[in-house]
């Protein structure tokens, strides 16, 4: 009895997907997933040497990352892309 009554409850409850890669690049200005990752971390007010150690990446990698995201949210430093991303809550799944 109790097997058929969730078998019918959760018919009825709606199937939400995940959201795509392409939304969530949506939802946080354009930026990849990497850069986001990035951006968190500029967050937690970690420098490039400190990110590539973390990333596994070279630093060139991280400035290039840097400069991507200041060029696509429009900002000019990383005082305001730390803002950002404490905004956007980027910050607690970095590190």
């Amino acid at each position: 009895m109790r097997d058929h009554f969730l078998q019918h409850a959760t018919a009825d409850i709606p199937r939400i997907a995940p959201p795509s890669r392409r939304s969530a690049k949506h939802a946080f200005g354009g930026l990849t997933e990497r850069e986001r990752e990035v951006a968190g971390l500029i967050a937690r007010h970690k420098s490039n040497h400190a990110i590539a150690d973390l990333l596994i990446l070279s630093e060139r990698t991280v400035e290039k990352h840097v400069e991507n995201i200041l060029s696509k949210l429009g900002f000019s430093s990383r005082e305001q892309v730390a803002a950002w991303a404490t905004k956007k809550s980027l910050d607690e799944h970095a590190d």
